[in-house]
């Protein structure tokens, strides 16, 4: 049987590169692409780009997928895409990613193929559903967890707690150890979404679609820690079954 093909959303970066100081390179951590190869999965780069530049090549592009990975990245989601205005806090922030994941995400809902949000991805769905987000969890949710880790990035840093009969639940249990490098998060949850996992702060872990065949978002890393942990392998496991 072959492989699924799993497509996976992109950034931009801006990196050294000769003489040019901050030339902007298309990206995936290759961390997602490791994970859905040991899940039997093939990966491939979703190129980032402003759909209105071309309205069909995103179609196109999951034309080419079994699935569809929403990849965490350096930048946060834009208050526009929710109706807020922005806060001081918040961090630098790409339009045009937002633009092409959410119209990723719908294309992906229209054909009804699986769907996994990491981290950045689960505030994407969220925001696509209607939602709002918390543009930072430090001046605004008043956390007495801290959700971004200092220790290595394949160590879990935090606990969280699954609800029982989720999908979610079926692949990592009822408790959790997780990998967390966020300062966004999901405020008010999006219609058709229900909330599968919290952190003991209260805090929106991870999503799951009502209104979807397969579509599981959380807030935490299982790519960065695939190797070692068996619920981190799980959440990708069962992601590309659901792919085939």
């Amino acid at each position: 049987m072959a492989r699924p093909v799993i497509g996976i959303s992109t950034g931009v970066l801006p990196f050294p590169y000769g003489a040019v100081p901050e030339y902007p390179l298309n990206y995936v951590p290759h961390d997602y692409v490791q994970a859905v190869l040991a899940a039997g999965g093939l990966p491939i780069a979703l190129s980032m780009y402003d759909p209105a530049i071309d309205p069909e090549g995103v179609a196109a592009q999951l034309a080419l997928c079994d699935g569809l990975l929403l990849s965490g990245g350096n930048a946060d989601v834009d208050p526009s895409t929710y109706d807020e205005p922005r806060r001081p806090e918040l961090g630098i922030t790409t339009p045009d990613r937002d633009a092409h994941e959410l119209a990723l995400l719908a294309e992906a809902r229209r054909r009804g193929i699986p769907v996994l949000g990491i981290c950045r991805g689960i505030q994407v769905v969220n925001v696509a559903y209607g939602g709002t987000l918390y543009q930072d969890l430090p001046s605004q949710f008043g956390q007495t967890q801290n959700h971004v880790q200092t220790s290595h990035r394949s160590e879990p840093h935090h606990e969280v707690a699954v609800a029982e009969g989720s999908r979610l639940s079926a692949m990592v249990g009822g408790r959790v150890g997780v990998t967390s490098f966020h300062h966004q998060a999901v405020k008010d949850v999006g219609e058709g979404l229900a909330v599968v996992a919290r952190a003991d702060d209260g805090l929106v872990e991870a999503v799951e679609a009502t209104d979807h065949p397969w579509l599981l978002a959380v807030q935490w890393h299982p790519e960065m820690s695939h190797v070692a942990d068996v619920p981190s392998h799980e959440v990708f496991a069962a992601f590309v079954a659901a792919c085939r």
